[in-house]
């Protein structure tokens, strides 16, 4: 594993448990992919972005990674929690540049169900999306 993927995954995992939106920031590229189970068009506003994902780990209860695949610059980090109290797994598919900052995030999730109210309470929260609330 390189130090670039290194520093990243110890900087991810530290502000997707804390929470803190400018951590993640800095080590997202400045124009970063989101590929979302929940629209089909990814989205390369990094400030939409960075809303998406502070409302994923908000939404998603007990949120918390249970393993992980380096090959290279290409991450797999697999996830569980809940949503209205149904379980659910789902992968992170990240890919950095050589200087450790994330250019691609593609995000899967299962069951049905739960992806189904998932997706209805970040739809709620991606309407709220307003590009000066993403800055701070």
């Amino acid at each position: 594993m390189t130090p670039q993927v290194k520093h990243f995954l110890e900087t991810w995992h530290k502000a997707v448990e804390t929470r803190d939106a400018e951590m993640i920031k800095s080590i997202m590229a400045e124009h970063c992919e989101l590929h979302s189970p929940v629209v089909w068009k990814p989205s390369a506003d990094t400030r939409y972005i960075l809303h998406i994902l502070m409302g994923v780990i908000s939404i998603v209860e007990d949120f918390a990674y249970r393993k992980e695949w380096v090959e290279g610059n290409e991450l797999i980090l697999e996830f569980t929690g809940t949503v209205d109290g149904k379980g659910l797994v789902g992968f992170d598919r990240i890919t950095i540049d050589d200087a450790g900052k994330m250019t691609r995030i593609e995000v899967l999730m299962r069951p049905l169900n739960t992806l189904v109210d998932f997706a209805e309470r970040m739809r709620e929260h991606a309407l709220r999306y307003k590009p000066e609330a993403a800055n701070g």
